[in-house]
């Protein structure tokens, strides 16, 4: 693939460092000294920056990538020998839809690669983009929103409905999961209409709660969408949404910090900055940290199968009543984390997904966890 087809390249010496920064450890100079002598297939994650939002309902995120791109080259370069690059900005379609295919090319090359693609947006409709490079596989999407982008019968898209058109017109979405929706937002009756599509929500006061127990969400995800607008407006004012509630900063770089470890994240987006918007570049320089506190995870995860490694895992087997089979859990001695083993009777397979410690212990108390419901449904609907 000829990415100088899709892509501008990255001027360095547009983006100087503060007076306080170290060149020799800031992010910058690692990127510009891989720009030079890393091939891109060679990375183990690239970023890429969208200056598209024509179709976001308040326009200004377009100018968003490169204003990221100078809080983060301040920051740290997490490790030395980092096998990332930046590789520029996508170069816009004439429509919006041009933007989509053309970032849905280049996503699938690396998809094919191997290698891991953060995108710096850019208005959230660019999720249409980053999915599309999924057709020729079922995937599980993750959306961190203060409310649900979905409007049932929409007939155009823009950056608060574009989950119609993912719902509608992408069969292999295995499951949606949106975190820290705020129920002012979003109806009952919108999350009823998603129920069919596997679509799981936790709201901002069950993920506060519980922070760990979206882990298992983050680490069964191939892409997430992460909306600026769920963070608190005090703490991001270069948002259109504003909302006196969400996340506080140091929550949203934890939740991207998950999705950085997470076992088979292909693609993370990051939208809806409107540097207009912004009082002294703050919004600008938590959207450096969180995709920082990503790339920080990403770099420091541990890959863990316990099927291609039995030995590193402890086993645990409940016997059901309810159903006819017994509920298998992983264990790792290594991270402590947890596996469920879920029985499709249809086409006689094992699947193992990930869960959390609660579902073990719902399912010691003999009670099944819901976690094993949504994944049982979503079989049996795929199998129809």
């Amino acid at each position: 693939m000829k990415l100088e087809y899709y892509l501008t390249p990255v001027d360095f010496a547009a983006f100087a460092l503060p007076r306080w920064g170290q060149k020799k450890f800031a992010l910058g100079s690692l990127l510009e000294k891989n720009h030079d002598k890393l091939a891109p297939e060679k990375a183990n994650i690239v970023l890429i920056g969208v200056e598209e939002d024509r179709n976001a309902l308040c326009p200004g995120s377009a100018l968003a990538p490169d204003r990221i791109r100078e809080q983060l080259y301040q920051l740290n370069r997490i490790a030395p020998r980092f096998k990332i690059r930046d590789l520029g900005n996508l170069k816009i379609g004439k429509t919006p839809g041009d933007s989509y295919f053309a970032l849905k090319d280049v996503c699938q090359y690396f998809l094919e690669e191997g290698v891991t693609v953060v995108v710096m947006g850019g208005s959230q409709d660019l999720t249409i983009g980053t999915a599309k490079a999924f057709e020729d596989q079922p995937y599980n999407l993750v959306t961190i929103d203060p409310r649900l982008d979905y409007h049932k019968g929409a007939k155009s898209i823009d950056s608060e409905n574009y989950l119609t058109l993912l719902y509608d017109k992408q069969p292999n979405l295995f499951s949606h999961t949106l975190l820290g929706y705020q129920n002012y937002f979003t109806d009952a009756v919108e999350l009823n209409q998603v129920a069919d599509f596997n679509c799981d929500s936790k709201r901002l006061g069950q993920v506060r709660y519980a922070m760990s127990e979206i882990e298992p969400y983050m680490r069964g995800a191939d892409l997430l969408s992460f909306d600026l607008n769920a963070v608190r407006q005090i703490e991001a004012p270069g948002q259109y949404f504003g909302s006196p509630n969400g996340f506080y900063a140091e929550e949203a770089c934890q939740i991207a910090h998950y999705a950085g470890m997470a076992d088979q994240m292909k693609i993370a987006g990051f939208y809806n900055l409107c540097p207009m918007l912004d009082k002294q570049e703050l919004s600008a320089k938590l959207m450096a940290q969180i995709i920082w506190h990503f790339l920080e995870g990403f770099h420091f995860k541990v890959l863990e199968d316990p099927e291609k490694h039995p030995k590193e895992f402890s086993e645990y087997i409940i016997e059901m009543d309810e159903i006819d089979l017994p509920l298998t859990f992983y264990q790792s001695r290594k991270t402590g984390r947890w596996w469920m083993k879920i029985y499709n009777q249809n086409d006689d397979t094992d699947h193992i997904v990930p869960c959390s410690q609660e579902d073990y212990e719902q399912a010691a108390r003999y009670e099944i966890p819901d976690r094993w419901w949504r994944n049982i449904r979503k079989l049996n609907q795929l199998a129809k």
